[in-house]
């Protein structure tokens, strides 16, 4: 009697264990922009972290982590880097 329950227990824990973990074991799509064209994602990615970054900052200076002149100049940096993203798309069509 008690090797069924020891085996209906470890059945137990194992159908647990792989409901929990089939999800990150998931294979992770590639985006479609990757596959077709490794350039442009990449500079599509530069542009969106740029932009990120701006907001990060714009929110750090309105919660008080950030003085003007830090947040002028993260900003003048981070849209450097997008306008140079934003150009190498253009270039790139």
């Amino acid at each position: 009697m008690s090797l069924l329950w020891y085996a209906s227990g470890l059945m137990v824990v194992a159908v647990v264990a792989w409901v929990i973990a089939a999800p990150l074991l998931r294979a992770v799509p590639t985006p479609r922009s990757a596959i077709g064209d490794p350039e442009r994602y990449r500079f599509e990615k530069e542009r969106d972290l740029a932009y990120a970054a701006i907001k990060e900052a714009e929110f750090d200076l309105q919660m008080g982590k950030l003085s003007q002149e830090d947040y002028a100049t993260l900003r003048r940096t981070y849209e450097e880097r997008a306008l140079a993203a934003l150009a190498a798309l253009e270039r790139h069509r």
